[in-house]
């Protein structure tokens, strides 16, 4: 039962109401944490939710069976007390085992059923999922407002705004093509490619992992087969890398915290040199995703021990190449992207665009800069795959307006996320604590650097439901 607001404060003795603002992934695995522990402490969890569906997000909500998931299931286990959870759960259906890469539409089935075994375990009537959006929360005495698109108002003693990550942001040069046909502003919506099928000449803009999924769905979607043209450009022009079809699970020591947090050129240096010239092997055959792989847990330490001016040197100077290097390819994507790059369908520059505009046969002319030459060019359809945007800059999600207008939330000085203490509340315009509220996932990552995988989402979750259990209720 959905708990709407009354004039009277909730009694210490009732349970604990917590509302979670989005159903994907990061909402998924928080409220199965919190019915967990729902017999031992009474609680009941609303997931607002927009979406008709739970648990997809932009992450999982493909249907594509070709989008798979960039870690191998060995390392997306939703349950942090069993790490072999998914992988039992594939095998159980035939869906690989330790080192696959699964579908993505079959992981957001995995979580779906992770989060009713979790319902299934907990006292009856602890949790709801409401189709509707947020619109504010607003903290008052003793509970906190929270506003629906409908009107609704729902009192929680506790608010998590578990809202992924927001949508693409557009490139300056491509604002002027809104609302135009075969403009694709956000490939992640739901049948935001559809009305392609017939373009020839396709400009996707970004080189990253969300182009290398784009390419392969027009690929198989085209009507034109072997006629199709897809130009990727960005400005460095770098590609992701692909992951190893087996990799050992084997230990590595490569930060030493105390000594690689002072000087980020001199740790990326370091870490240059341990994978190309091998200082400070451990392994005569070491492979450089297993340094990275070794990095990754140091991450968010590294990343809130610089100091304002190393974290900009890292942003400016480290993150493009070091993205190439942890967020990789599975090997069955990169080898469908290679076969793409070989055959011509796909090709790929170092460039931008500089100016756009709707062309009157119906496609669009682009001025762009490749290899530092202005050219015009003449294309069907152009595809946002830049990934995503600011969670607090338009189109931002109505919550985060709402909350920064009240001066209860603020971008991090990077301008990446939202602002939260290290436990995940979130921050005011004052540098205070909204104690009831918390943020998980992707809008943290100015705080936690590392903050939108599964494994990173997993903690959070754990440790955000730990709070709201067993600490006081907000006075």
């Amino acid at each position: 039962m959905l708990n709407m607001m009354s004039d009277q404060p909730r009694a210490l003795s009732e349970e604990l109401r917590v509302v979670v603002v989005g159903g994907g992934a990061s909402g998924v695995l928080l409220t199965a944490r919190l019915l967990d522990a729902s017999v031992a402490q009474p609680v009941h969890v609303s997931i607002l939710e927009p979406a008709s569906c739970i648990a997809a997000g932009v992450a999982y909500g493909t249907e594509d069976p070709e989008h798979l998931l960039n870690v191998r299931a060995s390392g997306m286990s939703a349950d942090p007390s069993s790490p072999n959870d998914l992988v039992d759960w594939m095998q159980a259906r035939g869906l690989g085992g330790p080192d696959t890469f699964l579908p993505r539409r079959e992981f957001r089935k995995y979580l779906t059923e992770h989060l009713q075994t979790a319902a299934k375990n907990a006292a009856a009537g602890a949790h709801v999922v409401v189709q509707e959006s947020v619109v504010g929360v607003t903290p008052s005495s003793g509970f906190t407002q929270v506003r629906l698109s409908s009107g609704l108002v729902l009192a929680a003693d506790f608010v998590i705004l578990a809202i992924g990550n927001p949508a693409p942001g557009i490139p300056s040069a491509l604002a002027s093509l809104a609302g135009t046909p075969c403009w694709v502003p956000d490939p992640w919506l739901p049948g935001a490619l559809d009305a392609l099928q017939d373009c020839q000449r396709i400009v996707l803009v970004g080189t990253g992992l969300t182009m290398a999924d784009v390419a392969l769905s027009l690929s198989r979607r085209s009507n034109l087969a072997n006629q199709l043209e897809i130009l990727a450009l960005s400005r460095n022009g770098l590609l992701p890398l692909s992951h190893l079809p087996i990799q050992p699970p084997r230990s590595m020591q490569v930060i030493d915290l105390e000594n690689d947090s002072d000087d980020v050129l001199e740790l990326e240096s370091k870490i240059r040199y341990r994978i190309q010239d091998r200082v400070g092997a451990e392994y005569p055959d070491e492979n450089w995703r297993e340094v990275i792989d070794a990095i990754r847990p140091f991450a968010n330490a590294l990343w809130r021990r610089f100091d304002y001016e190393q974290q900009r040197l890292f942003l400016t100077r480290v993150l493009r190449d070091w993205d190439v290097h942890r967020h990789r390819m599975s090997p069955t994507t990169a080898q469908r992207l290679s076969e793409l790059l070989d055959s011509s369908i796909v090709t790929t520059q170092t460039g931008q665009v500089l100016h756009a505009s709707p062309s009157s046969s119906g496609g669009f002319d682009l001025l762009v800069e490749l290899n530092g030459t202005e050219q015009e060019l003449s294309v069907d359809a152009v595809v946002n795959c830049t990934g995503p945007g600011r969670s607090w800059l338009e189109p931002a999600n109505p919550v985060v307006t709402d909350l920064m207008s009240q001066g209860l939330a603020q971008p991090d000085p990077h301008g990446l996320g939202l602002m939260t203490t290290a436990d995940g509340h979130l921050l005011s315009t004052e540098g205070k604590a909204v104690d009831q509220i918390f943020v998980m996932g992707p809008p943290r990552r100015g705080t936690l650097f590392e903050t939108t995988a599964i494994p990173e989402l997993r903690s959070q979750a754990l440790h955000i439901a730990d709070q709201i259990l067993f600490s006081k209720l907000p006075s």
